[in-house]
């Protein structure tokens, strides 16, 4: 996913970002070296933690690739393209895919979700 870079904050050990896409805003931690802000960059995207659908995995009505932030927390708006039964999905996100590991009730594949995780983590994508 390109992304802009418009803050980098750092606190110690965490190094946060303030960006911007084609599909909203949000804040993310960073992983690797700092990037520069008014810079492009393209990123992979993590979530770490496990999702449940009714907490912070959401059958969502609104079938639009969405990046923001909801009382300091980031959100993601995408598809799930496809989810074994182990609880591993393949979520995309414009061009973008990302894994994500469901516990418990699986909503059904092709269906536009929100995410909410506690976090999200990006990777420069060196090209």
């Amino acid at each position: 996913m390109k992304i802009k870079v418009e803050k980098v904050r750092v606190n110690g050990s965490a190094e946060k970002i303030y960006f911007s896409t084609e599909y909203g805003n949000a804040v993310a931690n960073w992983d690797g070296d700092l990037p520069e802000e008014g810079m492009e960059y393209f990123v992979e995207i993590e979530i770490s933690e496990s999702l449940i659908l009714g907490s912070n995995l959401k059958i969502c009505e609104e079938e639009k690739f969405t990046i923001g932030m909801e009382q300091n927390s980031v959100f993601l708006i995408g598809c799930l393209e496809s989810i074994e039964d182990d609880g591993y999905a393949v979520f995309r996100f414009g061009e973008s895919i990302i894994s994500l590991e469901i516990e418990g009730t699986h909503p059904l594949e092709s269906y536009f979700v929100k995410v909410v995780p506690d976090k999200i983590t990006l990777y420069d994508v060196k090209y």
